[in-house]
């Protein structure tokens, strides 16, 4: 998956659990206590925004995962324009 953790450290990987953890509780607690209109949805947005910023920083560390998946995509591409070329 993406968003799983590369595990640097048991503290980040403690700290990745733990941020989930939140941000589901906040997703399920809103989902379960309002039907959103557009307004109210940028509000949540933006209050998500501001939690994850406050735990993590902003902006996000990069995603080793991320670039691992463009890389393997590429080198998919690449072998298969070679073949197709004359």
């Amino acid at each position: 998956m993406a968003d799983t953790p590369s595990p640097d450290s048991a503290a980040d990987v403690k700290r990745w659990a733990d941020n989930r953890r939140i941000a589901n509780a906040v997703e399920v607690r809103e989902l379960r206590t309002t039907w959103n209109t557009t307004e109210m949805s940028f509000s949540a947005l933006q209050q998500l925004l501001q939690l994850y910023t406050s735990v993590n920083g902003w902006p996000p560390p990069d995603d080793p995962a991320g670039g691992r998946d463009q890389a393997a995509v590429w080198e998919q591409f690449a072998r298969l324009r070679s073949r197709l070329r004359p």
